[in-house]
């Protein structure tokens, strides 16, 4: 997992926030948690709604109702 300064490239901070989501489902914990808080996680599941493939993810995965995976107003499908 990355910081979110340390690149960027769109697709290395997608791919960073999904690694953190997806280690916070199976473990749900990493390196960076603290006192039951997580800053990388919140920040990962910010980065993904911001992306048609995050948003899917974070759907699937039960952590944003379904109607959140259409893309934002006056973006293309």
């Amino acid at each position: 997992m990355t910081s979110t300064g340390e690149s960027a490239r769109p697709v290395d901070r997608f791919e960073s926030a999904r690694l953190t989501v997806l280690q916070h489902v199976g473990v749900r914990t990493c390196f960076h948690c603290r006192d039951n808080e997580c800053k990388q996680y919140a920040w990962a599941v910010e980065e993904l709604t911001h992306h048609a493939g995050g948003r899917h993810l974070l759907c699937r995965l039960g952590l944003l109702p379904t109607a959140h995976n259409s893309p934002p107003e006056g973006q293309p499908r």
